[in-house]
């Protein structure tokens, strides 16, 4: 919503998020999850596909709908998503 409502850059969005996250008074989930899907975002990826797949990383596998998650976490070197 911030890039396509709005028109705020992806890297800009990130980076916002990343300060946010890391205020004191913030607390993330999963921190690691969140760094590494903020990196995915960083390079493209849609920040909800990222997360999802970071979320996943211990999973065998991944199967999705979206042809376009499928081809971008392809791309970032996560073969395991495939198409369901």
């Amino acid at each position: 919503m911030l890039r396509s409502g709005y028109g705020y850059a992806q890297t800009d969005i990130v980076q916002a998020l990343r300060t946010f996250g890391g205020l004191p008074t913030v607390e993330v989930e999963d921190g690691a999850a969140v760094s590494s899907a903020l990196d995915l975002a960083e390079k493209g990826m849609d920040f909800a596909d990222a997360l999802h797949l970071s979320k996943s990383a211990h999973c065998e596998g991944f199967a999705t709908f979206d042809l376009r998650f499928v081809k971008a976490a392809r791309a970032a070197g996560h073969d395991g998503v495939q198409e369901a």
